[in-house]
């Protein structure tokens, strides 16, 4: 499980993200879908449903694409912390999609 701590508005915010689904295909995948804890104080304040596509992994990461499940993983896990923490840091604490 990927996590990261992240101060913003003067709050400590631990994030804790889900494994990345994706859909079952012999092709390449083009989206992956998780969910990311945004946590306080030990206690769940969000819940931020994360999509990162591969389009979007193969401009900012492409070698992700080669590696394994785990590099993959690592790749948009940190994007989509990127995005959240950006959101945090304009008040964003709430449940929301996150296009990353």
């Amino acid at each position: 499980m990927s996590t990261r701590s992240v101060t913003a508005a003067g709050r400590e915010f631990e994030l804790v993200a889900e494994p990345p689904r994706t859909s079952l295909t012999d092709e390449a995948h083009t989206l992956w879908g998780f969910n990311v804890e945004v946590r306080e104080g030990g206690q769940v304040v969000a819940v931020k449903t994360c999509f990162v596509g591969r389009v979007t992994v193969q401009a900012r990461h492409p070698e992700a694409l080669a590696g394994t499940a785990e590099d993959i993983a690592a790749v948009v896990h940190q994007m989509a912390f990127d995005k959240i923490e950006e959101g945090l840091a304009t008040g964003g604490v709430d449940d929301a999609l996150v296009f990353a």
